[in-house]
């Protein structure tokens, strides 16, 4: 057992409140579950409001500072475990003390829901940052990586042993490898190989009741449910075993960019209708800003910058744009060709000096403090939307609260038209010509009112309804957005307001997750404001 001394000092950390046995109860049964022939001080591995670095630890991967508030309700304790066996004291102990536990990978979590919560009960964090290591096997052309890991982990320990393997993961390196995962994952490579999860062949899992299960044990719906079905409602995937993909030693990257008066409106117009035409190992988007340098509101613009990479040489690509999409007037001084992995850096915008800067886990961390708070949302496009939507959204971007907003273009096509939609439970595949993400930033401690751009965005999307999918509204999971649907204020998410949100995520595959959850969580021990619900909650 742990010292007396140090109990008492844990327990004296938790603020007195009319649950306080329940959390004194918790921390004992920690304490005593860790027992004395583990090697690792508690103090290492849990965190309570009293702390003195709770607040660093709670902030450490955080992303979106408007879950950083007063009134923002915290955990009670953050654990951080170094080893499966504390992953299941932590489960076993909030289950017997009646606290909420939540599952945080990285923080890449646009409404924050493994981190905070909208309910009163008293809840835990599993933290899983320390749970990061990355196993290549250049020779079988798999790897494991826990949870932990950021996709930069990933990248870079497969390019220090090729150049022609990779993983078709995130286009953001600091997202952490567990809420990729469990989103269903798209990237650079998707159009090629399909999502991340897709390529997913094992896993090591922890259940409600604390067993530690791979593919063949857990069986395969709930291994079918972890990968993409969101995190947080099934139990605690601790790693991936994924398959490589091969890639050529060289790829192609260029970006260009056209204003409003340099026709951008024909040219976003006309890529609608060519860009399912590209070749599987393109990856075609588009990204829309403004001007947002000038004090004079009536001198801004949108941007449209054109972003492609090509899984071959520029010889083979500038050909190609030119047949395809001439209007653009890609030629090779456009070009770069660079190794895969070099291409991680220049499309993630990181310095391009070395590869190291992918281990950098804090890198887009410190970047937030420009844009710490943001709000965004996702629609798919499955028509080309006509001319006339879009100059009725210009207006909008150039107004003044919108000086940070971006919409990113993510083309589909390739092999994502071939995978059926209950490959997995991300359901969005044949029928979709792009994706589009929304979002805007603000600093919190310059603008008092978030509301004020929380409003914007939900009058943009409520402009968009006319030209997305519609019956139902689809959205990507990985861009989670509680205003998708109403939730419960009890610290349950029923199954009647679960599939208003339930079906724009997942479509049809909703009912076999919430099958899914019903056998394997009953209780609804693992929830969150948008977690699958069992059927009878």
């Amino acid at each position: 057992m742990f010292p007396a001394f140090l109990i008492f000092l844990f327990l004296f950390s938790w603020p007195i409140t009319s649950s306080a046995n329940s959390h004194e109860g918790f921390l004992r049964c920690l304490s005593s579950s860790l027992g004395s022939n583990d090697s690792s001080s508690i103090s290492r591995l849990v965190y309570t409001q009293r702390s003195s670095n709770y607040t660093s630890v709670l902030e450490s991967t955080i992303h979106n500072s408007r879950f950083i508030t007063p009134t923002s309700h915290r955990p009670l304790v953050i654990v951080t475990p170094l080893h499966v066996s504390h992953v299941q004291a932590t489960i076993r102990c909030t289950k017997k003390h009646g606290l909420q536990l939540r599952t945080r990978s990285g923080g890449h979590d646009f409404e924050g829901v493994s981190y905070v919560s909208e309910w009163e009960a008293p809840f835990a964090i599993v933290d899983l940052a320390n749970l990061r290591s990355v196993d290549v096997d250049v020779e079988n052309e798999v790897a494991w990586v826990q949870s932990g890991a950021i996709m930069g982990e990933l990248y870079y320990a497969i390019a220090q042993k090729s150049r022609t393997l990779a993983f078709p993961g995130a286009l953001c390196h600091g997202v952490a490898f567990g809420g990729f995962i469990s989103s269903g994952g798209y990237g650079l490579l998707f159009r090629k190989y399909g999502l991340a999860a897709d390529n997913v062949v094992d896993a090591e899992f922890v259940d409600v009741k604390g067993r530690i299960l791979n593919r063949k044990s857990m069986g395969e719906d709930l291994f079918w449910a972890i990968r993409g079905g969101g995190g947080g409602s099934f139990g605690i995937a601790l790693s991936w075993k994924v398959k490589l993909v091969r890639v050529p030693e060289i790829v192609t990257v260029f970006s260009t960019s056209r204003t409003l008066e340099q026709n951008a409106t024909q040219l976003l117009h006309r890529w609608q209708y060519i860009t399912n035409q590209f070749p599987d190992g393109m990856f075609p988007s588009i990204t829309l800003t403004t001007t947002n340098t000038t004090v004079d509101d009536r001198n801004r613009t949108v941007v449209a910058t054109f972003n492609t990479m090509y899984l071959g040489r520029a010889n083979e690509l500038v050909p190609l744009m030119q047949n395809v999409f001439p209007e653009l007037g890609i030629t090779i001084q456009d070009c770069n060709e660079m190794s895969f992995v070099e291409s991680i850096l220049v499309v993630g915008l990181l310095p391009p000096e070395n590869l190291e800067i992918l281990l950098n886990r804090s890198y887009r961390i410190s970047y937030l403090v420009a844009t710490p708070s943001f709000k965004a949302k996702s629609d798919y496009i499955k028509k080309p939307i006509p001319e006339i939507g879009f100059l009725g959204m210009w207006p909008q971007l150039l107004e003044p609260v919108a000086r940070t907003v971006s919409l990113s273009l993510a083309s589909y096509g390739g092999i994502m038209d071939e995978i059926p939609e209950s490959a997995v439970p991300f359901p969005h595949r044949n029928g979709n010509i792009y994706e589009i993400s929304y979002t805007i930033r603000w600093r919190e401690e310059e603008n008092a009112d978030s509301e004020i751009y929380i409003s914007w965005m939900r009058k943009l999307y409520d402009y968009m309804a006319p030209f997305v999918s519609n019956s139902p509204r689809e959205a990507y999971v990985g861009y989670r957005d509680l205003d998708l649907g109403e939730n419960d204020e009890d610290g349950h998410t029923s199954y009647a307001r679960a599939s208003v949100w339930g079906r724009k995520y997942f479509k049809n595959n909703f009912d076999r997750l919430v099958k899914i959850k019903t056998m394997v969580d009953p209780e609804n021990f693992f929830r969150h404001e948008q977690s699958i619900p069992p059927y009878f909650s």
